[in-house]
């Protein structure tokens, strides 16, 4: 008798094994059914046109579009789509260098006439790099060993954070796919124009990574193939942070932490080993001179501010939230001497409108509306 219970709970078990996994199918088929991408074999389409399609009956007259009109960006695939925004973005940005300095600098254009032929542009610094000394670089790096003690408690974050870090920031506001279609636009905007930057600036400075230093560091992730400064994870955490805040206003703390988060995502690469402290000073930096530029690109703000990142004198500056956002607003930290890290500069730099950006900011707003 026993026997015979053991086989019927087997079979009970195996039953509802095979109810799950049935269940688990449906799932993926109602999943897939809704996905971007719906299409079959091409086989199947030829038997199927054979079939169905019939003799030829003419083709209906497509009615016009209008030039440049930024309602046809919902015409496209979401590939396209982004690639059309980060273009409002990327076509606005230069970059140059002062040998004497040793400093990369980032200009922001300001189209004159738009609907021109032969539209004229100005040009404005509004994000300047200096690299640290190898002095420097050589007291971050024992720091670096020092974070590695954190690596067990964060080993789950910088795993996922290697694909992508937007989800870290939905579980705070409340974002999702289905609801903020714009927003998720505008955050993929921050983190693909950030990267463009933060990659261009990388390699002007063409700073070592930890491991260049010591064989003591061991990262925990494979170093990435490219410079060091600016962390390219710092600057798209904080670029994707400073518009998400401009978005989501409806819960009092959020924006707290937002910022908290993109800080320890940031952090998170030095524990991983890849990453200086000070790469992350000016990550956050650059990050933020993104955001600004797409916000007034999209008529949010009436100028950007530019920003100097100076890495001279940082030895055993550590990087955490606090020194560069507190209470609501942006710091300028600096170092036990004095020395400013990170600063404003003189002269506002202005930019031209995007009327597609600002449509998308317009739709994304309301997608927060309660």
């Amino acid at each position: 008798m026993p026997v015979l219970q053991s086989l019927q709970s087997l079979q009970s078990l195996q039953s509802l094994q095979s109810l799950q996994s049935l269940q688990s199918l449906q799932s993926l088929q109602s999943l897939q059914s809704l996905g971007a991408s719906v299409t079959a074999s091409p086989v199947g389409y030829i038997t199927a046109h054979d079939g169905i399609a019939g003799l030829w009956q003419g083709s209906a007259t497509p009615v016009p579009r209008n030039l440049a009109d930024p309602g046809n960006l919902n015409l496209w695939g979401a590939p396209s789509q982004q690639t059309v925004l980060s273009n409002e973005v990327l076509s606005r940005l230069s970059y140059g260098a002062d040998p004497d300095s040793g400093t990369a600098i980032i200009y922001l254009l300001d189209q004159a006439d738009p609907s021109g032929t032969s539209p004229g542009f100005t040009a404005a610094p509004v994000a300047q790099m200096t690299a640290p000394t190898p002095e420097d670089f050589a007291a971050q790096a024992r720091m670096v060993s020092d974070y590695a003690d954190l690596r067990s408690d964060r080993i789950a974050e910088i795993t996922d954070q290697t694909a992508g870090t937007i989800a870290y920031f939905a579980q705070i506001t409340g974002l999702e796919a289905g609801r903020h279609r714009a927003t998720l636009q505008l955050l993929s905007l921050a983190q693909d124009c950030a990267s463009h930057a933060a990659q261009q600036s990388k390699h002007m400075l063409a700073c070592h990574r930890p491991v260049a230093l010591s064989a003591q560091i061991q990262p925990i992730i494979p170093t990435p193939t490219h410079s060091s400064l600016p962390s390219g994870h710092a600057t798209e955490a904080f670029a994707i942070a400073e518009t998400l805040i401009r978005l989501a206003t409806a819960a009092p703390d959020a924006a707290a932490q937002v910022m908290h988060m993109a800080a320890r995502i940031a952090v998170n690469r030095t524990v991983a080993g890849v990453h200086f402290p000070v790469d992350s000073f000016a990550g956050a930096m650059l990050g933020t001179v993104v955001a600004d530029i797409i916000a007034a690109r999209a008529g949010q703000l009436d100028a950007v501010q530019p920003l100097r990142f100076n890495g001279a004198q940082t030895g055993n500056e550590d990087f955490y939230t606090s020194r560069i956002w507190h209470d609501g607003a942006r710091q300028s930290p600096m170092t036990e001497s004095g020395t400013a890290i990170v600063e404003e500069q003189p002269g506002p730099a202005g930019t031209d409108l995007s009327a597609l950006l600002a449509r998308v900011w317009t739709d994304a707003l309301a997608e927060w509306a309660l």
